[in-house]
């Protein structure tokens, strides 16, 4: 479409574009991180980059081709961007792996067959301990003055 030409769509049809887009988009972003050779490494996760410098060189000019179509799209659409609040978004992960975290007590281990012996005595308070590290890791994203002024109405902080 030209500059001054802009298609009109119905909102829903604005919306289901606009998700599968931000998808690619934010899909484009690791893997822009992995062409410029990031690789992160940790206790339990380990991403290695074996991209070789031309399958790198590669990617980053297909992403720019990509996202020179995807903001065309969004020019031509009126298509908003997909706005990721961190705090929110650490929120909803840790929300998520609070639930995994308790499937590790080994009642519901029980699943996978009897635990054995001294597994519960081992497992389980470092399961509770790992919960709730992840709750202060949420709450550390809580806006503090509202927390404040929330504990002041409640009559806490005196």
């Amino acid at each position: 479409m030209t500059e001054n030409h802009k298609l009109e769509i119905g909102e829903n049809h604005r919306r289901a574009i606009s998700v599968t887009l931000a998808a690619l988009d934010q899909a484009l972003c690791k893997f822009k991180r992995w062409a410029e050779g990031y690789e992160t490494e940790s206790v339990l996760y380990r991403e290695r980059n074996t991209l070789l410098s031309h399958q790198r060189q590669v990617i980053l000019m297909l992403i720019q081709d990509i996202r020179t179509v995807i903001r065309e799209l969004r020019d031509d659409l009126s298509l908003q961007p997909d706005v990721l609040i961190t705090a929110n978004a650490i929120r909803a992960h840790c929300a998520i792996l609070w639930e995994w975290l308790e499937e590790l007590h080994t009642k519901r281990l029980r699943g996978y067959g009897e635990p054995p012996q001294g597994l519960a005595g081992y497992l389980n308070p470092r399961t509770e301990e790992l919960i709730g590290l992840v709750r202060r890791l949420s709450n550390a994203t809580l806006d503090e003055s509202k927390n404040r002024n929330s504990d002041k109405r409640n009559g806490a902080g005196h």
